[in-house]
Order: structure tokens, then sequence, then C-alpha cells
């Protein structure tokens, strides 16, 4: 008799090792598909990253050839025109215009060195007396016009050879686009630092 208790007992314990094993094959085949899920979706994350930085830089390229030809046309415009590049001309009594001050200015100027800020003075030799009231009357517009100009500029670009040649230049166009009557033959900066 104790041997047919044992082979009852031997029954059961077969029939659940081999319903565990369906589950734990289920579980294996689960856990691969997840796998493979899991991996397929990295991949082409990573594939769309790399079509997407693959962009930008066709883009950056592009902006770079671009900004090398605008910075290749405006040393030709400024060495073919010498005419339009302004000169710092002597002050002869005289020959000199009306010379008009302006107002101190102090800008934020970009910097890779931190935030800098520009302070300047500068003041416009006018055409004739009568320039005088124009100025004085659009002097807010032409004080708005500067201040969009000064801190459009780098200190970089301000501190090279041609920096101050060409930010006179810009600020003459700049203030005689907003004249009518006269116009601003020259401009003199009479206080220019940064902090």
């Amino acid at each position: 008799m104790a041997e047919v208790a044992k082979k009852p007992t031997e029954a059961p314990q077969k029939k659940e090792g081999a319903a565990e094993a369906p589950k734990t094959k289920a579980k294996l085949d689960l856990l691969g598909l997840v796998s493979v899920v899991v991996v397929t979706l990295n991949l082409a994350a990573v594939a769309g990253l790399g079509l997407y930085l693959k962009k930008i830089w066709s883009k950056m390229s592009e902006l770079e050839t671009r900004m090398e030809q605008v910075a290749h046309q405006n040393d030709e415009e400024l060495v073919s025109s010498p005419k339009e590049k302004p000169t710092v001309r002597a002050i002869t009594p005289g020959v000199q215009g009306t010379l008009y001050p302006m107002d101190s200015f102090l800008v934020n100027i970009s910097s890779d060195q931190g935030p800098k800020f520009l302070q300047t003075q500068m003041e416009f030799e006018l055409s004739d007396a009568a320039t005088e009231d124009e100025v004085t009357r659009k002097k807010a517009a032409i004080r708005d016009a500067i201040i969009v100009l000064l801190s459009s500029r780098s200190y970089k670009q301000i501190r090279e050879t041609t920096g101050m040649v060409t930010l006179r230049r810009d600020l003459l166009r700049a203030v005689n686009n907003l004249l009518s009557n006269g116009k601003v033959r020259e401009i003199y900066f009479t206080q220019f630092h940064f902090n």
C-alpha cells in the first residue's frame, strides 16, 4: 500500500512540471519578442537621429558658405568703392560743417568672453546749419537706430581693424536714411570704450 500511495503523488508532480514547461517557454518567447521590439525601436530612433543630424549639418554648411559669400561681397565693396568708405578727415577751421553732439550711448554687445557693454559718445558733422533742426526733431528715432545698430555688433566685430570703419559707415547710412532735408557728412566718436 505504501507503493500505491507514492504513485498518485508522483503523477501530479509530473503534471505540474509538464504545465510549468509551456508557461516558461511562453515567458521566454514573450521576453524574446519584447527584446526584439525594443532593439528595433532603438535602431529606428538612432537612424532617425542620424538623418536629422545630417540635415542640420548640411544646413550649417550652406549657412557658412552663404556667410563667406556675403563677407567676400562686403570686402569687395569696401575695396571697389573707396569713395563710399568714410574716412577720418583732419578738422580744419572753415572747412568743417556744423557739429551736433549726441548724448552718450551705453549698449549691451555680445562677446564670447561674457557680457560686455559699449559706451560711446559721438558728434555729427552736418551738411548745413538747417539740418540741425531736423536732427533735433528726429533725435529719438536717430538714437533708436543707433542703439539697434550698436547692439547688433559683437565685441569681436568692433575690435577688428575694419570694424570701426564699417560701424561708422553703417551709422552714417542709418542716420541719413532718417533725414529728408540735409545729411550727416561724418560721425566723430568722442568717447568709445568697453566695460
